[in-house]
């Protein structure tokens, strides 16, 4: 027999972005710094999609027409989870947030007495629910429904409440009653001691004045990656499911949200083939050669030859055969060093290293045009806030970070020029070293 097909769920009209956490960011950025070599946006945009605790979710409902009522949402500041009706929000803020106020505690005591043939279970949980000559028995379906399917009506849910006899459930059903679960007040007033409460009392409690100033309704709203997954309403969690697919595929709101934050930070991007951008801490100029050492003149002859080499072989192309040990070999190293520390040789994530953007500037000093620099000098506003240090990132990887979240607030925005949606994955190392010399160019 065939299934009855799946009623479709709601299409949301809903606007879903990702952002990089605020604390992750700022000790990525510090590994830019620290490391000196320029990382692909993309990578980094798809590092923080990588784990949950790296990212943020963004939600924003359309404007109201004129006239009408914005719908909102309705968000957990405990927790940060997100629902679309209060009475959810409510709901799992009485069941999984108790322990703000209260202190639990399990106590022992005698099961049940009394003549029980039967037990109440419901179907969708397999939670048995006590007989239905319980006292207990109504308290405990207001209990399961309000904190695991508020989603349905009350009725809707009593639905699928059954009764069965059988006196092995029974017996079962009495065995979980022998621990009680009691709370107490965290802060009682002065003078007065802490009553044990069921578990019914407690939310009473909270619900007389506790649940507005842990409740926030809003028509856009930061959900911390963990809590992204969580939602208990079907159509609003796969819409966010469909989004992180997409941007899974290419993190385009990602990427689009780094480019302000990373300029924001002293960051500087550049783009290699004219299309994959890259990121790094330090501004690429092409080196002056009219006041630079033959050394240095050296140097940059090899780089033009030889895009893409990397520390070791420029030092065996210049230096055949010398000890890596020696003076000789380590003035040129400190050279290329320096080089890389102000901008006139790129270092990539994997160790290449190429000439920017029109490699050198000419002996004999002429007018310099625009187009020639690797970088044009930004006006950034000083960063928000400063973060701790952190350790170099690594040769092959970009770097990662890991702090607590901070989901309040959007990443500093600057002016920043649209992200086409078309825009491509970034180049292998390889294929960057080769025409980074001629295609470098600032964003």
């Amino acid at each position: 027999m065939r299934r009855p097909p799946r009623e479709a769920l709601p299409r949301l009209n809903v606007k879903i972005a990702f952002l990089p956490d605020r604390e992750r960011l700022a000790l990525v950025v510090r590994d830019i710094q620290a490391s000196r070599r320029a990382f692909p946006l993309i990578e980094i945009a798809n590092r923080f999609l990588g784990r949950e605790d790296l990212y943020l979710v963004k939600l924003e409902l359309p404007s109201a027409p004129e006239g009408a009522e914005r719908q909102t949402f309705v968000q957990c500041l405990e927790c940060k989870r997100v629902f679309r009706t209060r009475a959810n929000a409510e709901a799992h803020l009485l069941n999984d947030h108790l322990d703000k106020y209260f202190a639990v505690e399990e106590t022992e005591v005698e099961p049940p007495a009394g003549a029980f043939t039967c037990v109440g279970r419901c179907r969708l949980s397999g939670v048995l629910l006590g007989p239905p000559n319980y006292h207990g028995y109504n308290e405990k379906i207001q209990e399961l429904w309000s904190s695991r399917f508020a989603h349905m009506s009350k009725a809707d849910y009593l639905g699928h409440v059954e009764t069965v006899r059988d006196e092995a459930l029974v017996e079962q059903w009495k065995e979980s009653l022998r621990k009680k679960t009691v709370y107490r007040l965290k802060e009682v007033p002065e003078g007065q001691e802490a009553q044990a409460m069921s578990r019914a009392e407690a939310q009473d409690w909270m619900r007389a004045g506790k649940l507005n100033p842990l409740l926030r309704e809003s028509g856009r709203c930061m959900v911390p990656g963990p809590q992204s997954k969580k939602f208990d309403d079907a159509a609003l969690r796969s819409a966010v499911s469909l989004a992180w697919q997409r941007e899974t595929r290419f993190p385009f709101s990602l990427s689009l949200a780094l480019r302000p934050a990373f300029r924001h930070m002293h960051l500087h991007l550049f783009k290699v083939n004219a299309k994959e951008t890259y990121v790094t801490a330090v501004p690429p100029a092409p080196v002056d050669l009219a006041a630079a050492p033959e050394i240095v003149k050296e140097i940059v002859a090899f780089m033009e030859a030889h895009p893409g080499a990397t520390r070791q072989q420029v030092l065996e192309g210049l230096r055949p055969g010398a000890n890596p040990e020696s003076s000789e070999a380590a003035e040129l190293l400190l050279h290329l060093n320096n080089l890389v520390a102000n901008g006139g040789v790129i270092e990539f994530f994997n160790a290449t290293l190429v000439l920017p953007r029109g490699g050198v500037r000419p002996e004999e000093k002429k007018p310099e045009e625009p187009a020639a620099a690797a970088v044009a000098d930004e006006k950034t506003e000083p960063a928000a806030a400063d973060a701790a240090p952190a350790e170099s990132v690594e040769p092959e990887a970009a770097p990662q970070a890991e702090v607590a979240p901070q989901a309040e607030t959007d990443l500093p925005a600057t002016e920043e020029p649209p992200l086409t949606a078309e825009e491509p994955p970034p180049a292998t190392p390889e294929e960057a070293a080769a025409t980074a010399d001629e295609d470098v160019r600032p964003e």
